[in-house]
């Protein structure tokens, strides 16, 4: 038995569960145009892709060295640019439209504040080449972008490093 309260009565309704399983319809019986998500068929089918290494005390998952994603290390300090000034309110979206106008950017990346992941108001663009970035430097220092006047510059080498945790996480 549960009880109910309308929004519209405020009086409290029971209703009394008089239904049984049998009464729920299985999924084939929707009229669906979509098929289902998971049919039995698809799941009964499905075969993990994960391989754990046992060879060693503690099982593990194996490294990603055979995958087909590299590294990227043709990105390098030429194609690579510093923009500082930045409106708190502009996103790594608009200035990825905004600078994609000089060439392909492959990454955009506003710096924030570790603790409370607030923009500092200075950002990386990451180019595929270099006449690109160079580009963009030349055309966008000094220029206004949302509301600031915006500085741009070739990053110096070693400024911006990924982020990358050198020790594996501990459960």
């Amino acid at each position: 038995m549960a009880l109910f309260c309308s929004p519209y009565n405020k009086s409290l309704t029971s209703i009394s569960p008089s239904f049984t399983s049998s009464s729920i319809p299985k999924a084939s019986a929707f009229n669906s145009p979509f098929p289902p998500i998971f049919s039995s068929e698809r799941v009964s089918n499905f075969t993990p892709r994960i391989s754990i290494d046992l060879s060693q005390k503690k099982p593990h998952l194996p490294k990603c060295s055979d995958s087909s994603v590299e590294p990227d290390n043709t990105a390098n300090s030429t194609t690579i640019i510093f923009l500082k000034g930045l409106a708190k309110s502009t996103a790594e979206g608009r200035l990825k439209v905004v600078f994609s106008q000089f060439g392909d950017v492959s990454r955009v990346k506003i710096v924030t504040d570790k603790i409370s992941k607030q923009p500092l108001g200075f950002a990386y663009i990451w180019f595929l080449d270099k006449e690109s970035a160079q580009c963009a430097v030349q055309e966008m220092n000094g220029k206004f972008l949302d509301g600031r006047f915006i500085q741009v510059q070739m990053a110096k080498p070693g400024s911006c490093k990924p982020n990358v945790k050198t020790a594996p996480y501990k459960f």
